[in-house]
């Protein structure tokens, strides 16, 4: 599966450009790049995007028939070998950004529960916080891991870096971007 067809969508959830979250995405982003994976990256926060309005549109039709920025976000995904979700801890949780996108991601399971995915798509959680215990939030995180299971996504591995309270404070911590890296070289693998 390595190689240069192989294509990975890495999703910002930050509202901040060039902090820490998305230091850490691009640390998982050199990683599959070095296995030759192709990445096609989004900032969430510049994009316009609704939530999932309930409508159940997309059990009578293949896809969201909501038409805004996450329709080609969610054909990418569908396309991808895997993704990566970046996002920093706000209140416990992923941001409002990344979740508008993660709840749009019911589209990809038909009527009956069963998925309208190809099976097996890694996920990368890559999670900031400024809690110091990068533990702290895990329980949070695998429970989305397991949500995007029953969705039809495959393995997922989650990073977290602490302390990141202030843009640039996850470069001091090279054994979490080391991590990063090497995530994005199983994503790719």
């Amino acid at each position: 599966m390595e190689g240069f067809n192989m294509k990975i969508v890495a999703l910002m959830g930050s509202p901040r450009k060039g902090a820490n979250t998305e230091a850490l995405v691009q640390e998982a982003v050199r990683g599959a790049e070095e296995k030759g994976a192709h990445v096609k990256q989004y900032h969430l926060n510049e994009m316009q995007i609704k939530g999932c309005q309930s409508c159940f549109g997309c059990k009578r039709q293949e896809n969201c028939v909501v038409r805004d920025e996450a329709a080609a976000i969610l054909e990418d995904i569908k396309d991808a070998k895997a993704v990566i979700f970046g996002t920093p801890v706000y209140m416990w949780q992923m941001t409002g950004q990344l979740k508008l996108l993660v709840d749009r991601l019911f589209s990809f399971m038909n009527a009956d529960y069963s998925s309208k995915l190809t099976l097996g798509k890694k996920v990368l959680w890559a999670v900031t916080q400024g809690q110091p215990d990068k533990g702290a939030f895990m329980p949070y995180f695998e429970n989305a891991g397991k949500m995007l299971q029953m969705v039809g996504f495959g393995e997922y591995k989650i990073v977290a870096a602490g302390r990141c309270g202030m843009p640039g404070d996850v470069e001091k911590q090279k054994e979490t971007l080391e991590e990063a890296r090497a995530l994005g070289r199983w994503l790719a693998e």
